[in-house]
């Protein structure tokens, strides 16, 4: 998972245990039973980098719902320990700054709030794309930007698809080669926090896609037993945005180089390349850290 800032939302797992919350809680389940099901899911007696991490979404999601349990209070409490730190013991800055975030969050809970989140109603979507999909997300009025569904899950609360994004642009739909030969996109600059940096995959729910349906096509499909890994977290994405990404992109080119290391096409993709997955991970952990720093 990946971590951007010391803040309380600034990391993925948080986020994503949130988001999980809210979808168990509108479908009736109680505070309780959601923490049950999370510890069970995230282990997080056993996780020592992400202890904190887990047990803040946990306590957030039960604050917000108007029954923080004593016993997620006393595991969020513990979570300001040292041996549940361990992700950010490399910086004594970012260490203490981790920490007080987490003490200021522990102060805030204590009051209850006010109100209690209402529960929504819950629509079920179907998944939109499985894995091989090839895929294209329209830009502006006449181009397209083409994708390749790396997985899909259609077995959990939220379906969703990984996706992988390539800096194939067209207007006509291009052939199945020019596909392959299509680079990675991979991002300098984007989003907050430039939480995008890096070879650009991430996952996005079904609830997300489908708001800008319309703009979304299906293009062809590459058979793939297996995807090269691109790195050590996917991030969760926002469909809404991507086009916006791609446009930043371009025009941080204008006037800058790119950081990238390496180029990485589709093809490069479809082969288990172990030398070539160490150096892509390797360079993920590179902008994890630095993330993390800032």
């Amino acid at each position: 998972m990946g971590t951007w800032g010391t803040g309380i939302f600034q990391n993925d797992t948080t986020a994503d245990i949130w988001v999980e919350f809210k979808e168990l809680y509108n479908k009736g389940l109680s505070p309780k039973d959601i923490r049950l099901k999370l510890e069970k899911e995230y282990s997080p007696q056993s996780d020592t980098e992400y202890y904190a991490e887990i047990w803040t979404g946990i306590a957030y999601g039960q604050w917000m719902c108007g029954e923080l349990e004593d016993y997620t209070f006393k595991k969020l409490s513990d979570a300001t320990k040292l041996k549940w730190q361990t992700l950010w013991m490399e910086d004594k800055k970012d260490l203490d700054k981790r920490i007080k975030a987490i003490t200021d969050f522990i102060e805030k809970i204590k009051t209850p709030r006010p109100t209690a989140l209402k529960r929504k109603k819950v629509v079920v979507r179907p998944i939109i794309y499985k894995k091989g999909d090839v895929i294209a997300l329209k830009i502006d009025d006449e181009k397209y930007l083409a994708a390749v569904v790396d997985n899909h899950d259609d077995h959990s609360n939220t379906p969703s698809n990984t996706i992988i994004f390539t800096d194939l642009v067209f207007i006509e739909q291009p052939t199945q080669q020019q596909i392959l030969n299509a680079h990675i996109l991979y991002l300098d600059i984007g989003g907050h926090a430039q939480y995008h940096r890096g070879y650009f995959n991430a996952t996005f729910t079904t609830k997300n896609m489908a708001r800008k349906a319309k703009d979304t096509i299906k293009i062809g499909e590459i058979p793939v037993k297996d995807y090269l890994w691109l790195g050590v977290g996917v991030g969760i994405g926002d469909w809404n945005r991507t086009g916006t990404l791609y446009l930043e992109q371009l025009e941080f080119l204008k006037n800058n180089k790119s950081d990238r290391p390496f180029p990485v096409t589709v093809k490069d993709l479809l082969t288990k390349d172990k030398e070539l997955e160490t150096k892509l991970i390797d360079w993920d952990k590179k902008i994890f850290m630095e993330k993390a720093k800032r």
